[in-house]
């Protein structure tokens, strides 16, 4: 995995909405699977790259929510958010030439939790989808 802090995305939600188990189950619905697992983490390995997802838990995963939140108006609601889920990606320029993959990943770890996916490259934020 990559060691820059900008090869990562991250999923946040409301403490007890998701699991990892609860997120691994979503991977067949967006054509992808776990390739492995331990108690702490997940990997996705397809078309070359390779995505490891944990969760966390805490109040510097509640901060963080809230810094990224900011001012605006539509993204308040992150602030209630003190769990993630956290993907370190094996190359994210590579990821992001392979988009497919990584977009089918980010919406099923949406979909586990009704979360809010927030990209530190570029400082996107996409809200929930409402399918959980």
């Amino acid at each position: 995995m990559s060691s820059s802090d900008r090869d990562r995305f991250f999923v946040y939600f409301r403490s007890g909405a998701a699991t990892l188990a609860k997120a691994q189950e979503t991977l067949p619905l967006h054509d992808l699977e776990a390739t492995s697992s331990t108690e702490n983490t997940f990997t996705v390995e397809a078309e070359g790259l390779s995505f490891q997802v944990s969760l966390e838990e805490s109040e510097q995963v509640a901060a963080e929510a809230s810094q990224a939140a900011g001012a605006e108006q539509q993204w308040q609601p992150l602030k209630e958010c003190s769990a993630r889920f956290l993907v370190q990606i094996s190359d994210l320029q590579e990821a992001l030439e392979e988009i497919n993959t990584m977009l089918e990943l980010q919406e099923a770890l949406q979909d586990s939790c009704d979360g809010y996916l927030v990209l530190p490259w570029n400082g996107g934020i996409l809200g929930p989808w409402g399918v959980n």
